[in-house]
């Protein structure tokens, strides 16, 4: 009877853990394809967990191979805290601190697009490039259109700036004397708006808010199911 009640409640447990691995994956895949300049690490620490949430579903719900199911999700569940814990320090503090969202929010940023596939563009040495190549006047007017270098207004100073088309990008935080980040990301490749970017701001957060119940939850579940293992040792032990 003890063991079943305690089956019973660790079945719940064991399930909310394993949904919320599943949405910690869901979330962090697609936070992670909505741009190519910032590197989601929560979405691993979700499969982990999904995995040992499942073995552990398995050996409550199974009766051969209990003991050694509960023994590969409490190790599963055991990697899958750690590496919440390093997706929380890198999604809640490296990345989270390099976004500077002041001038996003004061429509402060640009974006270009050319309507084709992402392209490094500089505009004067491509067409030197391909006068080099003897391209006729519609193929060069053609690859013109996909090569271009944006005028960048910063705080002190102008310059110009080499984006890919589909990014936003901020002036703001762009070092035009020396051509790169001052202390933040400046572009965001691969968005289709300056507005996603916000709204992918908002799913870090999200996401990394998601990785600290895991890491709480993913504690009890571990716990739970040890003490399970436990009384199923002495239950075999005393048959």
């Amino acid at each position: 009877d003890l063991l079943k009640r305690r089956k019973k409640k660790a079945t719940w447990l064991v399930v909310g853990m394993l949904l919320l691995s599943l949405l910690i994956t869901a979330l962090g895949i697609f936070t992670t394809t909505k741009t190519e300049s910032i590197s989601v690490t929560g979405y691993s620490s979700g499969v982990i967990l999904a995995f040992g949430s499942f073995l552990g579903l398995l050996g409550l719900c199974l009766e051969e191979n209990r003991k050694q199911l509960l023994v590969s999700a409490i190790v599963f569940l055991s990697f899958g805290i750690i590496a919440s814990f390093f997706c929380l320090v890198m999604d809640g503090v490296f990345i989270l601190l390099s976004i500077d969202m002041r001038p996003l929010r004061a429509a402060r940023c640009q974006y270009y697009t050319s309507g084709s596939s992402y392209i490094y563009e500089n505009y004067v040495t491509s067409v030197r490039f391909m006068k080099n190549l003897h391209l006729d006047g519609p193929v060069m007017m053609l690859l013109l259109l996909l090569i271009f270098q944006v005028p960048c207004q910063g705080l002190t100073e102008s310059c110009s700036l080499k984006v890919r088309s589909g990014t936003c990008y901020c002036c703001d935080l762009y070092d035009c004397a020396n051509g790169g980040y001052l202390n933040n990301h400046y572009e965001f490749v691969g968005v289709k708006s300056c507005q996603e970017v916000m709204s992918l701001y908002v799913m870090i957060w999200l996401l990394t808010a998601l990785n600290l119940v895991a890491f709480v939850l993913g504690i009890l579940t571990t716990a739970v199911l040890g003490s399970i293992k436990d009384v199923v040792r002495k239950v075999d032990s005393g048959t």
